[in-house]
């Protein structure tokens, strides 16, 4: 990032501890907001409450997204991941979305038995009835949505990358 530049030389071991830094401070916040959305959808059904960490969550994924892929890192990335691991990054996405969807159905059924529901036989009958719909929605929408990123993502990157190859 060419925000604020900095002259003069750096110490290679500092600055991949400031990058480890800013990695765990990234998590972090990932984190913090995903439980405060987590506690809110149970505690409130308004989701304009919501809003600042869906936009947080966004902002920073969909920036580190594109700007891996600019720099030409996704790709690189991708190919010794390939190359280290039994499952390819492909699968591993797939594998993510199927994760994703499992989890946001089970998320949604048990919050819809906890909240709408009066009796057992009903807590039971929404919990199956959302998560059964949630689980037809939600696996294709995300592993779908993973594979086409990630075949874009990959082929910009190379692109990138090889532009970058010619330039210096």
């Amino acid at each position: 990032m060419k925000w604020f530049k900095k002259n003069g030389n750096q110490d290679e071991r500092i600055v991949n501890m400031k990058n480890k830094v800013y990695k765990e401070a990234y998590t972090l916040i990932m984190c913090i907001c995903g439980i405060s959305i987590l506690i809110k959808s149970f505690l409130n059904w308004e989701t304009y409450s919501m809003l600042t960490e869906v936009i947080v969550l966004l902002a920073g994924s969909i920036y580190f997204g594109v700007r891996s892929v600019m720099l030409g890192i996704y790709s690189d990335e991708v190919e010794v991941h390939d190359q280290t691991s039994k499952i390819s990054y492909s699968l591993r996405n797939i594998i993510t979305g199927l994760i994703i969807g499992i989890s946001m159905a089970l998320f949604l059924g048990i919050r819809s038995s906890v909240l709408f529901a009066e009796t057992a036989h009903e807590k039971w009958w929404f919990f199956f009835l959302v998560f059964i719909f949630s689980l037809l929605l939600y696996i294709p929408l995300f592993a779908g949505f993973n594979v086409i990123v990630h075949h874009f993502a990959n082929k910009a990157s190379q692109k990138a990358a090889r532009k970058d190859q010619w330039d210096s």
